[in-house]
């Protein structure tokens, strides 16, 4: 027992190494994916989603530390088919487990640092097109595989991969060194060293083609970086792709001052800023062997924060001043009020805040640390009037920027007063200095006829208010309802009559009876407290034929007028009966409680041809079973179905065979023996097939009843069948097995247990 718990500890043990070693990336180029035990996929995945990343986050990383895209491509479908590892990462498993709360600011903060989005967009990489023709000034070396071919009068075709020594062995012409030249340079050597065995070469009657098919990788050396290393990277890598692999400049990194080191000598610093503000990749050189790509801590961010067109964290370098930081920012948006900024600077001791305008936004040299603030412009206007209600074009307006504007003026503005207005008053609502308001009311047919009383000057923020006519405004409405052609609500016009409404509603309907109700509102003058009644009903005898009759009627306003329909109008209710019946068709519901045997008889009863016993009713698209023979005994029962408007009676035809079907051998149907059961229709058929569930065999009747197996005692019985019967034998269902990952699982914890008992009973 100690035995098995010491192997188990040590298997487990040895897979977690590996699943360790596989993301703290050493160098992968040895690995091959099919010869991974099952075991090792399913530790893989748990380290993948320990670390909460997704394949495709794993890739490039792999990648980069020397995994052939092949070799993980296989890795990857491994993975998928056996479900250890997800494509996507959920929400709430992006955040890493345990991340302290200054670590997650820290995180947080660098999200919105001007440049980090380099480096968080899935859909940029700055990959190497190693498609493109080699270009000229690409420098051979050891691991670039050449393909040469000589075309012509002249053919010959070699491919091979320059060696550790810098050569490259060719047939029939030999070792020729080729590490360090330019790719020009090193055709135009092939070309000589060729054209001594292939003359035509010289000549011009054969070509020389030399291309690049597979590119060496390089080794470099990434430090300050989100995930720095050591990465193998394609020999036509540059600079910002070896950056991207390496997650870009970690939480304190620079984005300005990014070192390129070869042979121990700083080559270039690295402004990631001239790609994102101008487009400018000059600093995106390619990388040689043995690289270091340096990232130094920031040495100043300030935060730009309020009416900026890019909010966020933004680097500085010595000697930039405030209008190149906005630069950065993409400018003020449109609200921004640009002649005060706000910024607050951190001093030795305290907090203090500067006061800047557009004047001194370019001596301005902002500090670490700074947040600048840019407000909005104030939500008010310098020149605004309006006009509300009873005018044409009710709205705001502007006041003239020389001169001044009436009530009279601003009236004319809004094409003149309506017709309903009301001309007695109108108010003037005024802003005080204080910002509170006050009410002026006006005669406004005064102030149309020009009283300088009346027809004040007006001040921005004033508003003027025009009242409606409330009695001309008054409108109301009628109803009315039932067979009427079309019923509504209609506009109450004093005077209107019955007749005047019946007539806007089209008359009546073919289904309208002459009994009319109107309601009406019970509008008292006193309030009586007895009185409970406060609806006044109206009921009226129209002739539909004569509705002039109702002219006499005079309607008030919100009355509400009903159309009864004619008690005994019915629509006729069809039912149809079908198969082998004398008068098939469709026939209509003559009373209420009609049954099947009725509508057979009014048919003119079976034909000679009909299979009674399988008489059935469709109804909704469902198939009710009728039973014959009880029908036929007692017409009263319930075999003796009810019939409802819609229902299909259908008596098919006799059949003299069984049809067999579903898990069984052969599909067929085997003529009709009295007194056999199910399972000597199923021998017919070839037996029951290898997924044949014999225990639930079940048999639907030609009237569309069904009857199951059944157990006594552990001896089946089978149901009965008769002609024109379906045998059906369902399949068994599918097992599913246990998943390579659960069975680690489980041998995980059975591991864990004997570890437990042996510690209990040693």
């Amino acid at each position: 027992m100690k035995r098995i718990f010491l192997v188990s500890c040590f298997t487990l043990f040895t897979l977690f190494s590996f699943g360790q070693e596989f993301l703290k990336g050493k160098d992968l180029s040895q690995i091959k994916a099919a010869q991974f035990s099952e075991a090792e996929i399913a530790q893989i995945g748990k380290e993948l989603k320990a670390n909460q990343m997704t394949l495709e986050q794993a890739e490039p990383l792999a990648l980069a530390k020397g995994m052939s895209a092949t070799e993980f491509n296989q890795l990857k479908v491994r993975l998928q088919s056996n479900g250890a590892v997800p494509t996507e990462v959920k929400e709430e498993q992006k955040k890493p487990a345990g991340t302290t709360q200054e670590g997650s600011v820290l995180a947080a903060k660098n999200a919105v640092v001007f440049g980090s989005e380099l480096f968080t967009s899935k859909s940029l990489s700055f990959e190497p097109n190693q498609n493109m023709p080699t270009p000229p000034n690409y420098v051979l070396g050891p691991g670039d595989q050449l393909d040469i071919n000589v075309y012509g009068v002249q053919q010959f075709g070699y491919s091979g991969t320059i060696s550790k020594n810098g050569t490259i062995n060719i047939p029939n012409i030999g070792e020729v060194f080729l590490s360090g030249l330019a790719f020009e340079a090193a055709k135009n050597k092939l070309q000589k060293q060729i054209g001594r065995i292939y003359s035509s070469l010289a000549g011009n009657g054969s070509k020389l083609s030399v291309s690049v098919s597979n590119y060496r990788t390089i080794l470099v050396t990434i430090i300050g970086a989100q995930q720095s290393g050591n990465y193998r990277l394609s020999s036509m890598s540059s600079v910002y792709n070896a950056l991207h692999v390496a997650g870009g400049p970690s939480d304190i990194g620079s984005y300005r001052k990014i070192e390129l080191i070869r042979n121990n000598k700083i080559i270039r610093t690295i402004d990631l800023y001239r790609f994102l503000t101008k487009g400018d990749q000059s600093d995106n050189v390619s990388l040689t062997d043995n690289d270091m790509i340096r990232i130094p801590s920031y040495e100043a961010r300030v935060t730009l924060e309020g009416e900026i067109k890019r909010p966020g964290i933004f680097e500085m370098v010595a000697g930039e001043n405030l209008n190149q930081v906005i630069s950065y920012a993409s400018g003020f948006t449109e609200n921004a009020y640009k002649n005060r900024i706000l910024v607050k600077q951190k001093t030795i001791s305290e907090l203090k805040i500067t006061d800047l305008n557009e004047m001194t936004y370019a001596s301005y040299l902002p500090k670490a640390g700074d947040m600048i603030s840019v407000d909005k412009i104030l939500d008010r206007y310098e020149n605004r009037v309006q006009i509300k209600g009873a005018v044409f074009r009710p709205g705001e307006y502007s006041l003239p920027a020389n001169g001044t504007m009436t009530i009279k003026d601003l009236l004319k503005k809004a094409d003149g007063v309506t017709e309903n207005v009301f001309l007695e008053k109108a108010s003037l609502i005024r802003q005080k200095e204080n910002l509170t308001k006050e009410y002026i009311s006006f005669s406004l047919q005064s102030a149309l006829n020009g009283d300088e009383a009346a027809n004040m000057t007006l001040q921005k923020e004033d508003v003027v208010v025009v009242f409606y006519n409330q009695q001309l405004l008054d409108s109301y409405k009628l109803y009315i309802d039932g067979e009427v052609r079309k019923p509504g609500d209609y506009t109450y016009v004093s005077g209107m009559s019955l007749y005047d409404l019946l007539l806007e509603a089209e008359f009546f309907t073919d289904l309208a009876a002459s009994d009319v109700t109107i309601f009406r509102n019970k509008k008292d003058i006193v309030y009586d407290a007895n009185d409970k009644e406060k609806i006044i009903t109206f009921n009226l005898t129209i002739d539909p034929k004569n509705p002039e009759q109702a002219s006499s009627f005079l309607l008030e306003p919100q009355d509400q007028v009903v159309v009864r329909r004619i008690v005994t109008f019915e629509t006729p209710q069809m039912v149809s009966v079908t198969g082998e019946i004398f008068y098939p068709g469709g026939y209509a519901i003559s009373k209420k409680d009609e049954r099947v045997l009725d509508f057979i008889t009014r048919a003119g009863g079976t034909s000679s041809e009909a299979d009674k016993e399988a008489i059935n009713v469709i109804r909704n698209q469902l198939v009710i079973p009728i039973d014959w023979k009880l029908m036929s005994k007692e017409p009263n029962s319930s075999s003796n179905l009810i019939i409802e408007a819609g229902d299909n009676i259908f008596i098919p035809n006799k059949k003299s065979t069984v049809l067999i079907s579903g898990g069984v051998m052969f599909n067929t149907e085997v003529p009709y023996r009295k007194g056999k059961n199910a399972k000597y229709y199923i021998k017919n058929a070839g037996g029951a097939a290898e997924k044949g569930w014999m225990k639930k065999v079940y048999v639907v009747h030609a009237n569309g009843s069904a009857s199951a197996s059944s157990s006594v005692f552990g001896i089946r019985k089978y149901p009965k069948v008769f002609a024109g019967s379906k045998i059906i034998v369902p399949e068994k269902p599918e097992k599913t097995k246990a998943s390579t990952g659960e069975i680690v699982g489980i041998a995980s914890v059975l591991a864990s247990l004997a570890g437990i008992l042996l510690a209990v009973f040693k």
